[in-house]
């Protein structure tokens, strides 16, 4: 479990409402070591421009589903540890969704039944007409072998 600022939470929750009716994503960095959760670098979302090369391959659009750009990511991880900092957090959002842990977020976050990063935190963004309404953190519980959720205030 990171420690998630009001600040944090308000940046996420912005980025999503500027993204509806698609989904937002992105990541969140902190000190190494520490559980603060004080980077917020949104990520576009490549999803339409696969579905549109190949439909078939990627069949959602970015109103149900994102992709991270990779080149971006490459970016934050390198400013990141530039920085003395690693990921704390990757975020998405719901529009017209509740906040829930998907199958296809839990393969993404541990596609062999174990997460590839067990200190990685998962948020989900609840985004309504337009509005963030809810927000959880799924983060790795080892004696459970499973992700637990934990509620955010928005």
């Amino acid at each position: 479990m990171i420690q998630i600022s009001e600040y944090v939470l308000k940046q996420i929750s912005l980025h999503a409402e500027r993204e509806y009716p698609n989904e937002a994503c992105g990541m969140i960095i902190g000190p190494i070591g520490k559980e603060n959760a004080i980077g917020v670098f949104p990520i576009r979302n490549l999803q339409d421009e696969l579905h549109a090369k190949d439909p078939e391959k990627y069949s959602r659009t970015a109103k149900t589903a994102y992709y991270m750009d990779p080149e971006q990511q490459k970016i934050v991880e390198k400013e990141a540890a530039s920085k003395n900092f690693d990921l704390k957090a990757v975020y998405h959002s719901h529009p017209d969704h509740e906040v829930y842990f998907s199958e296809e977020d839990r393969l993404m976050a541990a596609p062999w039944g174990e997460p590839n990063h067990p200190h990685v935190s998962w948020i989900v963004i609840s985004v309504k007409q337009g509005q963030a309404v809810g927000a959880s953190e799924f983060f790795w519980e080892d004696e459970k072998k499973d992700y637990v959720e934990k509620r955010l205030k928005i």
